[in-house]
């Protein structure tokens, strides 16, 4: 009997009507509370004449503010895979799709960054152009920091790990430049060698790789929040991205910043609590929740 008089007691404590007022209440608020989201990330924007893009992704929104004035291609090119097509005929339901609903970030660095949008990982019937780096290697400094330092090491920026990163990253392509081939002229060219890596600069190194660079327009490093385009190498942007979650200046001057996240790089730092590299094709990374992205879209 006590049993049941404290269950029909919890059952009348349910649906009091303080209770159901509380819920009408936060089902009234919730569009508000989403709209807040979306009317506080515009006034966190540098230039509200930018275009914001909301990434609604399953660990929770992402507002981001794109750069035109620092990549127009690049962002154009962006916006127009994150949009649907218009449709030819809008009677016929499903109707068409942006590249990057239903996607996920399919590598996951913890401490690094959150990518997506690789064409390997893209099952639908979207075509997507390749874009032409704009990158302005003058603002990001790059122009004054040394290749190697007055004490023998390269500059950290560089990243040389080892010495095939080495080899990859400088020897080579300066071997390229002054037209050396083979170990005897490289021997004999010693000091040739040492003079031009002491004169270099970062930016002269990253242009031995084939990265053309523009001065018309301001740019900015990859520091936290920042999006910007995955490549394979020099003028290679397409539809791949990813988000920077902690400062990554050795980044700078080899890929594209398009926009920074201005709200919500909690659900970045959520979905990049967990390393994955479903590029590597296993299966229960394809499942774990959280990296989903139900779509992309400009809000403004």
């Amino acid at each position: 009997m006590t049993r049941a008089i404290s269950t029909i007691r919890e059952k009348q404590a349910a649906n009091s009507p303080m209770r159901i007022l509380i819920v009408f209440t936060l089902l009234l608020l919730s569009p508000a509370m989403a709209r807040a989201d979306a009317v506080s990330a515009a006034a966190a924007m540098e230039n509200p004449a930018n275009p914001l893009v909301l990434i609604n992704t399953e660990s929770g929104p992402m507002y981001v503010e794109l750069l035109p004035g620092e990549a127009p291609l690049n962002v154009a090119n962006f916006l127009a895979l994150a949009e649907p097509p218009e449709m030819e005929n809008p009677a016929v339901l499903p109707g068409p799709r942006g590249y990057y609903d239903g996607m996920r970030f399919h590598r996951v660095v913890p401490g690094f960054l959150i990518q997506a949008g690789s064409p390997a990982l893209y099952q639908g019937e979207r075509e997507y152009a390749t874009v032409r780096d704009e990158i302005n290697a003058d603002a990001l400094g790059l122009d004054l920091e040394p290749v190697l330092y007055a004490n023998g090491e390269f500059n950290p920026l560089l990243d040389v790990q080892n010495e095939e990163d080495l080899e990859e990253t400088l020897l080579r392509p300066l071997y390229r430049r002054l037209g050396i081939s083979g170990n005897a002229q490289v021997a004999a060219r010693q000091d040739e060698i040492m003079s031009t890596l002491t004169d270099m600069s970062v930016k002269d190194a990253y242009a031995q790789l084939g990265y053309r660079y523009q001065t018309a327009r301001p740019g900015r490093g990859l520091g936290r929040g920042v999006l910007a385009l995955a490549n394979r190498g020099p003028d290679d942007n397409g539809p791949e991205f990813f988000v920077v979650l902690d400062d990554a200046p050795h980044l700078n001057g080899k890929y594209t910043v398009i926009g920074h996240v201005v709200e919500g790089m909690e659900a970045a730092d959520r979905i990049g609590a967990t390393a994955v590299d479903s590029l590597a094709l296993e299966p229960e990374q394809f499942t774990s929740s959280g990296r989903l992205i139900y779509s992309i879209r400009q809000v403004n």
